[in-house]
């Protein structure tokens, strides 16, 4: 056990030395950046079209959802005192 100790701590140290190594890295600068093209107007405009139709499904989904479990009996929704305790 105890022989085994110092290659087990020479690997350990061997493996964070290298970690350190010598590295190509090369920092980030503004000319890597995408060039914005095209009106920022009509795009935003398209998004806001996609999001309001995905917005007006999502209601109409739940509103519709709604009705079917209240139809079916699946729900009660407690709008009203009940007509009696029993």
């Amino acid at each position: 056990m105890l022989a085994s100790r110092p290659i087990i701590s020479r690997l350990l140290q061997q493996t964070v030395r290298r970690y350190h190594g010598e590295s190509h890295f090369k920092p980030p600068s503004m000319d890597e950046l995408p060039v914005p093209q095209g009106s920022w107007q009509a795009q935003y405009d398209a998004n806001q079209r996609r999001y309001n139709a995905i917005l007006l499904f999502g209601i109409a989904f739940g509103v519709g959802s709604l009705i079917v479990a209240k139809a079916s009996g699946l729900v009660y929704l407690n709008y009203s005192p009940p007509k009696s305790l029993d």
